[in-house]
Order: structure tokens, then C-alpha cells, then sequence
């Protein structure tokens, strides 16, 4: 029941809240929050602080990052390496727009599923598709939710949304053989991206999930050592 503008001006004044809290005897009035004076037990073992990571994609959530001293994680989501280049660019301008700031890191978040078979990878494809299209219908907020469950999509509904498509997603997504994911980080790697996140939530079963993540241990991260 949240929409994303009110979400990130929740986010802006928060983090500065979470500063002042961690220093200690720390109250709020502000639009979002509002408490009396507060301080956090036990205190950060971090000087200043602990690190602080802001979700981003619009141009104002970078720059707000790099004014507040964070670093940046990003996701193209559904999309590709073309928004994954994009993400790279907002997060440069906005480095450039506050050059007496310290370079922050950038994470990328990518769905991710390595298997070593054509047939494991077609079915990855298919439930990180599934995913998709639920993560849609939750985000949009109109399909009838019960006992904290949206209402199901029917397979008709979900192969009409095409830009969530199995082969969007196979394109799209880190989805292949642990050499096709080792090329496909390596461009995210030559972009700048300090970090790569591996995005494991999908609608596959745990045993599913554990073997593409040992497959991604042993035979990708490796590459990155």
C-alpha cells in the first residue's frame, strides 16, 4: 500500500535518523518519522558506523547516496546489461556531481542460476520467469491479496506478459553454464562494479537453488579470486 514516491522519501529521511541514533540521545520530527529521544544498545563496534548500503535506480537515490556518505546496490531486475550499463552511468554522474565525496562501492544484484545441462537451464529460465510475474502483479497492487497471499496468476495470464518471458529471462538474467556466468560477470566486473550480488530468490525448489549456488562456489567464483 506503499508507492515508491512516499517509499523513497521514507528511505531519505530515515537514513540520517539511523546516524543520529547509533551517536545516541538522538529524537525525530519529521514527516515519515517521528520519535522521542532515542539512542541504539549495544552502539556500533564501527567508527563512524557500520556501512550503510542504499537500494538505488532513479538519478536522486545515487546522489543522495554519495551526499550521505553510502555505498550504492543496483538491479536491472528484469532487464539486461543495457540497464545494468545505465545503473553504472547514473551512479558515475552522480560521483561526478559530488567530487569531494569519497568513491563509494557499487553492487550489482543479478538473478542468477548456473546449472550444466540445457534442459536445467530452460526450466531456470521458466521459474525465474514465474517469479517475475508475480513480483509484478505485487508491485502493481491491484490483484486481490488474502491471508498475506496474492491471488494466483494462471498460466494464460503469465505467458501473456512477455517482457518477463522465460527468454527474456534467459537473456537477460545470469542464467547458463557456469562459463556463460563467469563472461556475463566479467562485463558487469568491467563496468567498475566492486561487487556482485547473487540473487537466489526465485519460485525453484531449495535443492534447486542449492545446486546452482554450489555450482557458483566452485566452478565461477573462482575466476574472481
Amino acid at each position: 500500500g506503499i508507492d515508491p514516491f512516499s517509499a523513497g522519501a521514507a528511505l531519505r529521511e530515515i537514513v540520517p535518523a539511523i546516524k543520529g541514533i547509533w551517536k545516541g540521545d538522538y529524537e525525530h520530527d519529521g514527516k515519515q518519522w517521528s520519535f522521542p529521544k532515542t539512542t541504539s544498545s549495544p552502539k556500533p563496534y564501527q567508527d563512524p558506523h557500520p556501512p550503510i548500503w542504499i537500494a538505488a535506480r532513479d538519478q536522486n537515490s545515487h546522489d543522495f547516496a554519495l551526499a550521505n556518505d553510502c555505498n550504492v546496490q543496483v538491479t536491472p531486475l528484469w532487464l539486461g546489461d543495457d540497464e545494468v550499463e545505465s545503473l553504472m552511468e547514473k551512479f558515475n554522474n552522480a560521483c561526478a556531481s559530488h567530487p569531494k565525496k569519497p568513491r563509494p562501492k557499487i553492487m550489482v544484484l543479478r538473478h542468477t542460476f548456473v546449472a550444466e545441462t540445457e534442459a536445467e537451464l530452460v526450466q531456470g529460465a521458466k521459474d525465474i520467469s514465474r517469479f517475475y510475474c508475480y513480483f509484478g502483479a505485487w508491485f502493481k497492487n491491484e490483484r486481490p491479496i488474502e491471508q498475506g497471499l496474492i491471488k494466483k496468476l494462471s498460466e494464460e495470464e503469465m505467458s501473456k506478459i512477455e517482457m518477463y518471458s522465460p527468454e527474456n529471462m534467459r537473456k537477460n538474467s545470469i542464467i547458463g553454464t557456469p562459463e556463460e556466468a563467469i563472461e556475463r560477470i566479467k562485463f558487469c566486473e568491467q563496468l567498475g562494479y566492486d561487487e556482485y550480488s547473487y540473487w537466489v530468490d526465485s519460485s525453484m525448489s531449495f535443492d534447486k537453488k542449492k545446486k546452482s549456488l554450489e555450482l557458483f562456489i566452485n566452478k565461477v567464483m573462482p575466476a574472481f579470486t
